[in-house]
């Protein structure tokens, strides 16, 4: 199996570092850029090839970097396992600003208030993946997700406990390829940009 991972395009949010999980915003023109500079990159990748099958993150965000980056075909299965993690309430904060509330906090040992906790992303990943693997054995999927969900996602894949996440950086507009080989993903590519 081959699993193409592209994170959404840049948002005010993703601009001013302000953590956006539940937040249901929209690209800025410089991510609607981003979402259409991806889509030969993603055409490269491919290398002739057809995607099997398409999933997404029900936000507006990660649809539209989708539609632009690989087309209506074939239609997403829109699924809250790729939704970003909530960060509850430091939904909307910044990470220096949520050290003041919590001096030390950090994203991948620290906890979100009234959100999701990082056993609970990962097992969402976990179900995501078992998922793919039952359906999609030999195939090629194409996933749009978020930034902090893609690293944990990314993790999970490769056998790695979820904060081990924080290993990889992934911008705005990027595809990560990850292939498994043997019976465990690898990853083959990553930040690939337009």
């Amino acid at each position: 199996m081959r699993i193409l991972l592209l994170r959404h395009g840049q948002t005010s949010w993703s601009l001013s570092g302000q953590h956006t999980g539940r937040t249901d915003i929209e690209l800025t023109e410089v991510g609607v850029e981003e979402a259409r500079a991806v889509a030969p990159v993603l055409r490269r990748v491919l290398e002739g090839a057809d995607v099997d099958a398409v999933y997404a993150s029900p936000r507006k965000r990660a649809l539209r970097t989708l539609e632009l980056a690989v087309g209506p075909r074939p239609a997403p299965i829109v699924t809250d396992l790729l939704a970003e993690f909530d960060y509850g309430d430091y939904e909307g904060l910044t990470a220096e600003e949520i050290r003041k509330l919590s001096p030390g906090w950090d994203f991948w040992t620290g906890e979100c208030p009234g959100g999701e906790t990082m056993a609970h992303a990962a097992t969402r990943a976990d179900k995501f993946i078992t998922g793919l693997r039952a359906r999609h054995s030999g195939q090629t999927v194409c996933a749009a997700s978020h930034g902090h969900m893609i690293r944990i996602l990314s993790a999970r894949l490769l056998g790695l406990e979820p904060q081990q996440g924080r290993l990889f950086d992934i911008k705005t507009a990027s595809i990560a390829e990850l292939v498994e080989k043997n019976g465990a993903f690898v990853v083959s590519r990553w930040n690939l940009t337009g």
